[in-house]
């Protein structure tokens, strides 16, 4: 199976498409994986990031933001918990990469399925060295 892990900024762009870049290649991503061609992966704090970034946008209020949140089961991504190995090995990332502890779960995360990592977060990802794939948006 085809796996990707995507980050909360690619995950975003499906909620506020209005006023952000890579809306299409982030669609694609998601097209594809409801047609069964790829399965998306992400650890599972990603609903709250969601909600954060939701919560902070200028360009939703409270109903409609509700809204959007409410719909994020319907993705259906595959979603992995924070084990205590994985905060471990994420911690390190964290330290190797100067990534916050939550952008070194994404990667850790990807490291671990040996796949890809999907993500518009150009400033915390371009440049860095590791044994997986980063796909920027």
């Amino acid at each position: 199976m085809n796996v990707t892990v995507i980050d909360s900024s690619v995950a975003y762009k499906w909620l506020c498409p209005d006023n952000e870049s890579g809306v299409q290649a982030a669609e694609a991503l998601l097209d594809a994986h409801e047609s069964g061609e790829l399965v998306l992966a992400a650890p599972d704090f990603l609903h709250v990031e969601l909600c954060s970034a939701v919560r902070n946008s200028s360009y939703l209020n409270e109903e409609s933001g509700t809204a959007l949140v409410g719909e994020l089961d319907a993705y259906r991504l595959e979603l992995f918990p924070s084990s205590v190995k994985r905060l471990s090995n994420a911690l390190r990332l964290s330290y190797r990469h100067n990534l916050s502890i939550y952008d070194a779960l994404f990667l850790q995360l990807a490291v671990e399925l040996d796949c890809p990592l999907v993500t518009a977060d150009r400033k915390a990802f371009v440049g860095i060295d590791t044994p997986v794939e980063i796909r920027l948006l």
